[in-house]
């Protein structure tokens, strides 16, 4: 994390239970500095959804807290939700506006900001997410990456200190998944923290400052992306034979 500006979000002894005899996943700590890029991966069924609904706000935890910017948040849902930006996996199911415009404005109207300031967020997320050419479309009309694009853009406006990403290349082609891919690290590189859950970590993993893997009930990985590639197919986790870590990218050629 000392390539970082501080810790932004401590997770301690995070357990989830659905009760005595059912444990989804147990004594979860990790650390996410602040302007960082973090994966999360393991296999399907090992809670990293769930994890992700939590420190979101939209579940409860059984046990464990949750510090964010040096503030202990556990007991505070309102203040996760207020903190923690999440995109789903289906992005469709977030955009409920009749335009891209009125999607994108939908929840600073909800936080009464004024208009000014929502045209100066519009106008920022709109360019940085190339959106300002569909701001008059109706989103149905958009493709998958498009609107997964305004899925972000609708996060982003809200400001939240960590932007939480559920499998943003579901279902999207080779050209739509460069484009988030690209998008994701642009704001990487304004100093976005970032949360990326993704299966694909052949094809995200040199980008990642730290990497989390969840398995049977527990964070089985961590560490750095050096320290954590030899030991990934040991978790049933697809990395190609005999490629350097700098290549697993979706933006090699």
């Amino acid at each position: 994390m000392a390539a970082h500006d501080g810790t932004l979000l401590t997770v301690t002894d995070l357990s989830f239970c659905i009760d005595r005899h059912h444990t989804i996943f147990d004594r979860v700590s990790f650390a996410v500095g602040r302007g960082s890029l973090t994966l999360l991966c393991g296999p399907n069924g090992s809670g990293k959804s769930l994890l992700m609904r939590i420190i979101k706000g939209l579940e409860k935890t059984s046990s464990g807290t949750i510090v964010l910017g040096g503030e202990d948040v556990t007991s505070s849902a309102k203040k996760r939700m207020r903190s923690v930006g999440l995109v789903f996996q289906d992005a469709e199911t977030q955009v409920v506006g009749q335009s891209v415009e009125k999607d994108i404005r939908f929840g600073m109207e909800n936080l009464g900001l004024g208009l000014d300031e929502q045209q100066r967020r519009l106008d920022e997320a709109a360019t940085l997410l190339d959106l300002r050419r569909f701001l008059d479309r109706r989103p149905k009309t958009l493709s998958g990456g498009e609107k997964r694009r305004l899925a972000i853009a609708g996060v982003l406006v809200m400001q939240p200190e960590i932007l939480i990403l559920d499998e943003p290349f579901a279902n999207l082609d080779w050209r739509s998944a460069v484009s988030v891919l690209t998008i994701l690290l642009r704001l990487k590189d304004e100093g976005h923290t970032i949360i990326l859950v993704s299966h694909e970590v052949e094809k995200t993993l040199a980008h990642a400052d730290q990497v989390l893997v969840l398995d049977e009930g527990t964070l089985a990985l961590s560490g750095s992306k050096e320290s954590v590639y030899p030991k990934l197919t040991e978790r049933g986790i697809f990395i190609p034979r005999g490629v350097a870590i700098e290549d697993l990218s979706w933006l090699k050629p």
